[in-house]
């Protein structure tokens, strides 16, 4: 049986017993999302960004939840393209999904790649709160530079930037064969 113990905006927390069990099992939903990788010239961008309710700054994908009704992953992606780097991009196709259902954190993310990309001539207002420091191009070789001086954190999102660079290479040597 599952009980929710916490409903909120992008968290959801729930027990769950079974007979048999001696203690509740915990579980945690978060709300689905999307990230953002644009390419250009086998470099993927990055954004440094403050996030104002952790106080702190990363260099991480953009990014951006699920949250518009009746939106798809692309439809939500372009516009957080748009508002956190003032971008559009005329090419985009799924790269991963990460669904996590039936772990104890349960979580779908759809890894969105962007080609062709280019700045909008006006830049749309970003109504999160967050602050874009910068906005880092970076190659295979400066990114992995970074992870080992642990500028960027390694968690699952730079695994998949990692996968892309690989797969990135592979398309390059392939077409120069």
């Amino acid at each position: 049986m599952r009980k929710i113990v916490y409903k909120g905006n992008f968290l959801e927390v729930s027990e769950e017993s079974r007979e048999g069990w001696d203690h509740p099992y915990e579980r945690v939903k978060i709300r689905s999302g999307v990230k953002i990788l644009p390419v250009k010239d086998d470099k993927i961008l990055f954004i440094r960004e403050y996030r104002v309710a952790e106080q702190e700054t990363a260099i991480k994908l953009i990014s951006g939840w699920m949250d518009k009704e009746g939106k798809s992953p692309i439809q939500i992606a372009k516009e957080e393209l748009a508002e956190e780097v003032g971008m559009k991009a005329e090419k985009w196709w799924e790269f991963h999904h990460m669904n996590t259902d039936n772990f104890t954190i349960e979580n779908k993310v759809w890894y969105l790649v962007a080609e062709n990309v280019e700045e909008l001539e006006v830049k749309p207002e970003n109504p999160d709160h967050d602050i874009i420091e910068e906005v880092l191009w970076l190659t295979e070789e400066e990114f992995w530079k970074m992870a080992d001086k642990k500028n960027i954190n390694w968690f699952s999102d730079n695994f998949v930037a990692a996968m892309l660079y690989r797969e990135l290479k592979q398309k390059k040597n392939e077409a120069e064969k």
